[in-house]
């Protein structure tokens, strides 16, 4: 593409605010180092639905502009088109969705396809909308980017598109998430949580997928095996089904071992990662699995699944265990709180592993992915 001006690219950052987790941490990591990067030839705008003093605190010197309205109905296929149109965009980032018609080509980020492996997780009408747009958008997308290598498999074999259309570039872990030096501020965090040493960390929504029902039984496995100190926390937000927790808690008879802080801030994850004894993600399906590389990163030892992406981000610096077996689940836990020399060999396999995994590299990739798009 022939360029008497730097490429202009649209992003969508509607998400940020909107307490959406992992894919509010990647726009919102990608858009700053693409600030950092600052690639000459390429120039940026980013879009959301939020007015900008709901907006947290984001290192981006370039223009943010307001879409309305907030609903996707409306604002995909209408608003943003015409926004697009009107600012002369040669290319748009997106998650998962784009607009079925567009005056430019779409880069469009799909994390994972567990709508289409694990319907069940999900509210109906939010699934059957998945079902019905993202396909299209994966098929109609200058590039399809993803965050694993699991994930491009299932992308390809699902959908039926060309290995050299998706392309993986791997989450990043933020600096923030790191050993501390003291805990004494962690703890005094986590005391406003209405949480106390020792205990036992899970980081997720309260919905299926995330198989925290299965890992308050192993828990209560542990429990009657070994009779421990540590209580179990839960971190996250309740999604689809996420009452199942909390009755499975009742029906266990663990109201008084549970704790569910709910959503926290990132300060109290780093807190949270950094005071548990370990760390347990026996999720049914991820795409990536950001909270394993961010417990590893902050020196926590980390039980997760045999399955999905896990092994792949994991390496070797995890127990793995099959997500749907009670028994391992409450063996691995038992293992590793019996075992200080596993703790700490995980701890220091958990530290280097982390390291392999960069928001700039990130970035540095999905830039080169533009690039290729716009034949620069």
């Amino acid at each position: 593409m022939a360029m008497t001006r730097k490429a202009r690219v649209a992003v969508d950052i509607h998400q940020i605010g909107l307490r959406q987790t992992g894919n509010e941490t990647y726009i919102r990591n990608l858009v700053e180092q693409l600030a950092i990067l600052a690639p000459p030839e390429l120039e940026f705008v980013c879009f959301t639905t939020q007015p900008e003093s709901r907006l947290p605190m984001l290192n981006w010197p370039g223009p943010v502009k307001r879409l309305w309205p907030h609903t996707p109905l409306l604002r995909i296929p209408c608003s943003f088109p015409l926004a697009l149109r009107q600012m002369a965009a040669d290319i748009a980032h997106f998650q998962y969705v784009s607009p079925p018609y567009s005056p430019c080509p779409a880069v469009v980020m799909v994390h994972d396809i567990s709508f289409e492996l694990f319907p069940e997780c999900f509210n109906p009408l939010s699934r059957k909308r998945m079902q019905l747009l993202i396909p299209r958008s994966a098929r109609k997308a200058a590039r399809v980017l993803t965050v694993s290598e699991f994930s491009k498999r299932q992308l390809v074999e699902t959908y039926h598109l060309p290995e050299d259309h998706v392309v993986v570039t791997h989450n990043g872990v933020s600096p923030q998430f790191r050993p501390l030096e003291s805990l004494a501020p962690a703890v005094a965090r986590l005391a406003a949580l209405g949480v106390v040493q020792p205990f036992i960390l899970g980081v997720g929504n309260l919905q299926p997928r995330k198989n925290l029902v299965r890992l308050l039984q192993g828990y209560a496995r542990l429990r009657k095996q070994c009779d421990p100190p540590h209580r179990l926390v839960l971190v996250g937000q309740k999604a689809w089904r996420g009452h199942q927790v909390e009755a499975e808690i009742t029906r266990l008879g663990l109201g008084d071992w549970v704790d569910m802080p709910g959503y926290v801030d990132g300060d109290s994850l780093v807190a949270l990662y950094n005071a548990a004894e370990i760390f347990v993600y026996p999720s049914l399906y991820e795409g990536f699995g950001l909270p394993v590389v961010e417990a590893m990163a902050c020196g926590t030892p980390v039980i997760t699944s045999n399955v999905s992406s896990l092994p792949e981000v994991a390496g070797e610096a995890a127990l793995l265990v099959d997500p749907l077996s009670v028994e391992e689940l409450g063996v691995a836990m038992e293992r590793l709180l019996d075992d200080s020399a596993l703790r700490v060999a995980l701890r220091e396999k958990g530290l280097r592993r982390a390291q392999d995994f960069s928001w700039r590299q990130l970035a540095e990739q999905t830039v080169a992915v533009y690039r290729q798009c716009l034949g620069l």
